[in-house]
């Protein structure tokens, strides 16, 4: 009986002794996963208005060059290249306003568009590694939003 006494105290000090690190870490997992990141779409537009577009234009503009869903893949997409240091989100956007504005017709789960892009962007050939890297993304991009 005294053995089972010990065993409970002890339980019941090491839950009271960890819950608060468990609740601050907890907590600071929201407050990260809280972070604003605006829309491709709003963001294509915002760097169009800087140009000098008007508001209305700009929004129209870069709604025109990317749907509701392709949002969400150059999201993914963007957030992707920038992980593996390819490109950066803020150059990316400047090549899709800059496409938004000559109204370009891209197709995003294209291989041969993402490399293209990234050339255009780098102003270099790109080098094996970061073709593999597209490649998977490409195939990623094909089954994910068919």
């Amino acid at each position: 009986m005294h053995t089972q006494n010990f065993i409970t105290v002890t339980l019941i000090i090491t839950g009271l002794a960890l819950t608060p690190v468990m609740g601050d870490t907890s907590e600071r997992r929201i407050s990260y996963s809280k972070a604003y990141h605006p829309s491709v779409v709003s963001s294509i537009a915002k760097i169009l208005h800087n140009r000098g577009l008007e508001e209305d234009a700009a929004e129209l503009i870069a709604s025109e060059l990317v749907s509701e869903q392709e949002n969400t893949l150059l999201a993914m997409m963007m957030h992707i290249l920038e992980n593996h240091d390819i490109v950066t989100r803020d150059e990316v956007l400047a090549y899709l306003s800059q496409a938004a504005l000559h109204k370009q017709k891209l197709d995003f789960r294209s291989y041969d568009h993402l490399i293209g892009m990234v050339e255009k962007i780098r102003q270099k050939p790109t080098d094996e590694a970061t073709r593999k890297k597209l490649k998977d993304l490409a195939k990623v991009t094909r089954q994910l939003f068919a």
